[in-house]
């Protein structure tokens, strides 16, 4: 057996540092007390400090504290080794500052009288550096506040953001002053200018904006809770795109809008939320625990910041140079272990854009994250993007929000527990209450018909909510031959996406259709596996340009569920807990997604990052869900679905066999006319459901019924209306002009 080595003391070595720290504190004591006493002798030390630093040597004191503590291994914000730096400086900028500032003529400064002044640092900064020949003393008074000024907010450790921010508003403050003061006579002027800028804004299209921010401002008080129905919201139809000479008897195209009164859900139908924050004590408690496990193991790293999230904090760790990122991840359960936490809750992971090791550690308490703290959120109230669907807050406690249109399709796999279907569920709600049905078409695939039959009877359902797995082939078949009219379509206008398309033809002419499968798996493990995912790629490939967007859920990640073909075209990513490493590589194409939570903790892998983010996903429960959706149908009672989605999609010569063999004479028609006379309403859906007949025969009865006067034109997504009261009377003189 080995001797044992002995620790060398060196200059960088803990006991030196502590021991310099412990003496740094008493003497910046001694200062202070001495500062503080009014004594004018507090001892040879301080006196022969005071002929260095002159007057600045009252900021000595807390300076030396602080150093002193820096070195004992205390963290504060401003006790950075960069901001202690700034602090030194600041004191002997402060010495020059002082000298300069004296009331005495530059050439009567003597050594003996700066003593109470600048010091003789402030001396040598006068004197030795600016020298008699520097323009004039003014000149060397605005040199040394420039120099002080940035220094002040790297002493206080403002980040570099934050210190250009408040340097960036007192220049502004300062120009707006200049302005004023110079270039302004009167208040008339600034009056005549401000009525400039508002005709200009109103020139060039910015009228709307103006009157938007007026009507903000007017909302005295925060919105209330509901008592009952809500207050409605109307949508800004100032942002449409008009068709022009085709315009309606309220200024809205009417091909292209079918709710032109559309009005928003309020966000008070959503629960409210509260936050809580976690203890800085055990924060602190834990970070000094996390050094001394890897000090134990031979690595002196230190835990320099803490990132409070909703579920986990985020420790960031500085770790020397040499260190393998790897050596510090194999102490993951050593590091759960000390703090009484799961092994596998553990993550230690880079952080991206710094130099730092993430080590993420989960908090006793979690925040629930509510889905109207996503909505309100400023991300979600001042984005742009189309089709926005809130995924959840990050480490920072910020919002993210997720863009559908860019990602453009998504996969989400979870097991059992792990938020995955109350995460679709906040995305689905996002949308019904941030567009209209005439903006977005949903498609909802629910095999436990447990999750999404809430959403059953508003009208942006394409089709009821599919629970059929045998009819989702068919829907997918469906929407791929949507894709293939679409783009036809817009080949015809000569334009390349959805975009181009509505802006020329008028406002949600062509509306996105977003499809959400809530479990994956049982559509692949049916007989139709190879069309589902043939339709699936094809999707995926193709149909970005004309707005139809796929999201797939799925609590089996396995390749038979999400084939490496279904992965190539599909780049969005969420992975929330699941069983296995395997698992978790076949979603995120890397480990990670084993070790979350469960209860909404995820890794969002977006297209455009190369590294997940860790995200705590919002809660939504039923009654909201119902809240919003009860909105919705008190202002479309009646909704007529899209017919034949769900129904087998024909080739060409099998749909032209169907509609010979079809044809039935006018018995069909009579019955037709029965039926929707008796029912007040004319749809192809009553009557394929009545009749028992096919879509396409079904559609051709309602068209032969239109020509015979006995239903009206199309009404939207409203039954047609029927135009006949007494049917035996109407087939009496159809067959006596036949």
């Amino acid at each position: 057996m080995g001797r044992r080595k002995k620790n060398k003391l060196t200059y960088d070595s803990k006991e030196t540092q502590t021991f310099t720290g412990l003496v740094l504190i008493i003497l910046g004591v001694f200062f202070g007390i001495s500062v503080f006493s009014g004594a004018e002798d507090g001892g040879t030390i301080f006196e022969q400090a005071r002929v260095v630093f002159g007057s600045a040597t009252i900021f000595l004191s807390p300076y030396l504290i602080l150093v002193g503590l820096r070195l004992l291994g205390v963290k504060m914000p401003f006790m950075s080794a960069l901001s202690l730096m700034a602090q030194g400086l600041l004191i002997i900028l402060l010495s020059g500052l002082m000298t300069a500032f004296t009331n005495q003529p530059w050439e009567e400064i003597k050594l003996d009288t700066t003593i109470t002044e600048g010091g003789r640092v402030g001396y040598y900064i006068i004197v030795n550096i600016f020298g008699d020949g520097f323009p004039t003393q003014a000149a060397t008074k605005l040199i040394l506040m420039l120099l002080t000024l940035p220094l002040v907010p790297v002493a206080a450790s403002f980040s570099l953001n934050k210190t250009i921010e408040i340097l960036g508003n007192f220049l502004s403050y300062i120009q707006e002053l200049v302005r004023k003061l110079f270039f302004y006579e009167d208040e008339e002027d600034l009056t005549l200018e401000k009525e400039e800028e508002t005709i200009k804004a109103s020139r060039f299209g910015d009228f709307n904006n103006l009157l938007k921010n007026k009507q903000d401002d007017s909302d005295d008080g925060p919105e209330p809770m509901p008592t009952g129905i809500p207050k409605k919201k109307m949508i800004n139809n100032e942002n449409i795109n008009y068709k022009e000479g085709d315009l309606g008897a309220d200024g809205l195209q009417q091909e292209s809008l079918q709710f032109p009164n559309w009005q928003l859900p309020p966000l008070s139908l959503l629960f409210p939320y509260k936050k809580s924050q976690a203890k800085e004590a055990s924060i602190k408690q834990n970070a000094d625990i996390i050094e001394q496990i890897l000090a134990s193991f031979g690595i002196e790293a230190s835990v320099e910041d803490a990132y409070i999230g909703p579920s986990v904090v985020q420790y960031a760790l500085n770790i020397p140079l040499g260190i393998k990122v790897s050596k510090v991840a194999t102490l993951a359960e050593n590091i759960a272990l000390a703090l009484g936490v799961d092994s596998k809750a553990v993550r230690v992971d880079t952080i991206p854009e710094t130099t730092f090791l993430g080590i993420e550690v989960p908090r006793t308490n979690r925040d629930l994250v509510r889905m109207k703290e996503l909505m309100e959120s400023e991300n979600m109230q001042h984005t742009s993007v189309q089709l926005p669907v809130p995924i959840g807050k990050d480490i920072n406690g910020d919002a993210v929000i997720g863009n559908i249109q860019k990602m453009p399709h998504l996969l989400i796999a979870g097991a059992t527990g792990s938020g995955k279907s109350i995460l679709t569920n906040t995305f689905i709600t996002s949308l019904i209450m941030k567009l209209t049905p005439d903006e977005v078409k949903l498609i909802l695939v629910d095999p436990k018909q447990v999750e999404l039959m809430d959403y059953n009877g508003i009208p942006h359902l394409l089709t009821p909510v599919i629970t059929d797995m045998d009819k989702v082939v068919n829907a997918l078949k469906w929407l791929v031959g949507e894709m293939e009219t679409r783009y036809t379509s817009m080949a015809k206008e000569q334009v390349r996406n959805i975009e181009a398309y509505n802006q020329k033809k008028g406002f949600a002419a062509m509306p996105y259709i977003v499809v959400v499968i809530d479990e994956m798996a049982d559509m692949m493990m049916t007989s139709n596996r190879v069309e589902s995912e043939n339709a699936i790629v094809r999707l995926a490939q193709k149909a970005r340009a004309v707005g139809i967007h796929l999201i797939l859920a799925t609590q089996r990640p396995s390749v038979n569920v999400i084939t490496g073909i279904i992965k190539a075209n599909i780049p969005g990513r969420i992975g929330m807990s699941v069983t296995s490493s395997t698992d978790s590589r076949v979603i995120l194409d890397r480990i990670g997604a084993e070790s979350l939570m469960g209860a909404g903790d995820l890794l969002f892998k977006a297209p455009d990052k190369t590294k997940a983010e860790r995200l705590q996903s919002g809660f939504i429960e039923q009654e909201e869900v119902i809240r919003v959706v009860s909105f919705i149908k008190d202002q479309s009672p009646e909704v007529e679905y899209k017919t034949g989605i769900t129904e087998k999609q024909l080739s060409e010569e099998e749909a032209n066999a169907e509609a010979l063999g079809d044809i039935s004479g006018d018995d069909l028609i009579e019955q037709a006319i029965h039926v929707v006379v008796r029912a007040g309403k004319g749809s192809s859906s009553y009557l394929q459901r009545r009749l028992n007949i096919g879509f396409n025969r079904a559609a051709r009865l309602l068209e032969e019924l239109e020509e015979a006067g006995v239903v009206g034109p199309p009404n939207g997504s409203k039954p047609r209306e029927v135009l006949v009261s007494d049917a035996d009377s109407f087939i009496d003189q159809l067959r006596q002009s036949s």
